[in-house]
């Protein structure tokens, strides 16, 4: 676990952290706060980020692979796409629910029309319609 790229006293934090993070994401989970499927999101990279806390050589291996010479720049880079992908799935997320919403408005007053035209409308026969006999005023 101990590793030259990295104190053993910063891993031990890292670690710490990262685990208390996980623990709050499923307890957002466990009291329905944050759903299933936004948490995999950050189960995942909290176990990945969990990885490369505990074995540092593979973000050294990682950078070098991608072309970058230092790892924390490799680092830097990983984040800036990871913000940039997830403010991307909140915008669709956003525009979707913001789509529904307004489909939903739409519905909920054509209701409230067709509501309003049957209580105004005389019943046939000036009496209660089939099946409100014994019931009071609509609310």
């Amino acid at each position: 676990m101990t590793s030259d790229l990295v104190p053993f006293e910063l891993q031990a934090v890292s670690i710490a952290v990262l685990a208390a993070f996980l623990l709050w994401v499923l307890r957002l989970v466990r009291t329905q706060r944050l759903s299933l499927r936004d948490s995999l999101v950050w189960v995942v990279t909290t176990l990945v980020a969990t990885l490369v806390a505990l074995f540092p050589g593979i973000l050294v291996r990682a950078a070098h692979l991608v072309g970058f010479q230092i790892a924390s720049n490799a680092v830097f880079g990983a984040a800036i796409l990871y913000l940039a992908v997830n403010v991307l799935a909140n915008t669709v997320a956003g525009s979707q629910n913001a789509a529904r919403i307004r489909r939903l408005a739409q519905e909920c007053a054509a209701l409230r029309a067709e509501l309003d035209i049957a209580r105004a409308s005389p019943r046939d026969g000036g009496g209660a319609a089939p099946g409100e006999a014994g019931r009071g005023p609509m609310p």
